[in-house]
């Protein structure tokens, strides 16, 4: 039996593969890219979060004078601050990040995701450089590029955002970030449906196929998203995508009954990356992984 591939059938199920990843874990954002460190002894890809945060993607530095904590930003009059260093880290059930006094004697490893928080805000400050133990420059990029912001607002009409079925209505809706919403002045008369969602999808059919269920801050655990069943009246809602989402991958924001697959109201929403930058999510500050544990 003859069981080789011809090269164009090998790339094909490459892409196919590549593919059914983005599709079931979705495209990661991470903000606006400010370019690779400059230097052979320096690795790592460096985005603006916001205007006090960057978060830096494969880190590692060869040179064996770096000191454990390597960063600094440079101010146009060449005055230094060193940042507050956190890593990055990630479970089957929920992502944070932990603060690091330093780098300790790993910052020859690769470091995947790294979140750095600058002193004052990025206005000030010229370049994010990594340097040697005599405070040399070894790799540096430009911070000439203007941070994400929040995105505000869609509207089904003026000052209107959500609106449906029992008694849904709520103001505009803002993008905090990639993956977080902010829902103003939202009521909704819960107890009279079997259950209810906030659930977030793309394409014309909102069902059960085509969407997941979101988070809302406070209240549920990413692992377990329990249904509104009181009612609510013009509450502030904070509602956070699914881990495979961001705002850049949906259509549509709806209140809906997952145990009959309905759309009690929903409201078209989405941006595109190109066009409209927000900030990208960054979880929590924890010293461990969080409890996973939770009843509805």
């Amino acid at each position: 039996m003859n069981f080789s591939i011809r090269n164009g059938q090998l790339l094909f199920i490459a892409c196919f593969i590549s593919s059914l990843f983005d599709v079931l874990h979705g495209i990661e954002y991470f903000g606006v890219s400010v370019g690779e460190f400059s230097g052979t002894d320096v690795e790592g890809e460096v985005f603006l979060v916001n205007s006090t945060h960057l978060q830096i993607l494969n880190f590692k530095t060869n040179n064996p004078n770096s000191p454990p904590s390597p960063f600094v930003f440079i101010s146009a009059s060449g005055e230094k601050s060193k940042p507050q260093i956190y890593k990055y880290h990630t479970s089957r059930n929920t992502e944070w990040i932990e603060k690091l006094v330093s780098l300790g004697k790993e910052q020859h490893k690769t470091h995947t995701r790294l979140i750095v928080k600058m002193t004052g805000s990025a206005a000030q400050w010229k370049k994010f450089a990594v340097v040697d133990l005599n405070g040399k420059v070894i790799g540096s990029v430009d911070l000439n590029q203007k941070p994400p912001q929040p995105f505000c607002c869609f509207e089904s009409e003026p000052d209107m955002g959500l609106f449906g079925e029992y008694g849904i209505i709520s103001d505009p809706i803002e993008v905090i970030d990639s993956r977080t919403l902010r829902i103003p002045r939202f009521s909704y008369k819960a107890s009279q449906t079997p259950d209810g969602y906030f659930f977030a999808g793309a394409g014309k059919d909102i069902d059960t196929k085509t969407g997941k269920k979101a988070v809302i801050v406070g209240k549920d655990l990413s692992v377990n998203t329990c249904p509104m069943l009181k009612d609510i009246t013009d509450e502030i809602m904070i509602v956070r995508l699914d881990p495979s989402q961001t705002i850049y991958d949906i259509e549509w924001i709806s209140v809906f009954c997952y145990k009959y697959s309905h759309d009690f109201g929903h409201l078209d929403i989405g941006l595109v990356e190109n066009e409209e930058q927000v900030p990208p999510y960054i979880p929590d500050v924890r010293s461990s992984e969080p409890s996973a544990i939770q009843k509805c």
